[in-house]
């Protein structure tokens, strides 16, 4: 990914100049596939039923 490309996806996310220098490209990097994550229709989703079992373990 090249620099053009990294500040078209940061401005995507509404990401300012003044957020970027707070955040480390790494973050930004999360921030990206996060976003991407969010319009996948995930088939099989955790329950409360779930969330005991895993936290009775």
């Amino acid at each position: 990914m090249n620099t053009n490309i990294f500040m078209l996806r940061a401005f995507s996310l509404h990401i300012s100049m003044q957020d970027l220098e707070e955040l480390t490209h790494g973050d930004v990097l999360d921030m990206m596939i996060e976003s991407s994550n969010d319009t996948y229709n995930y088939p099989l989703k955790a329950t409360q039923d779930d969330f005991d079992k895993f936290a009775a373990m």
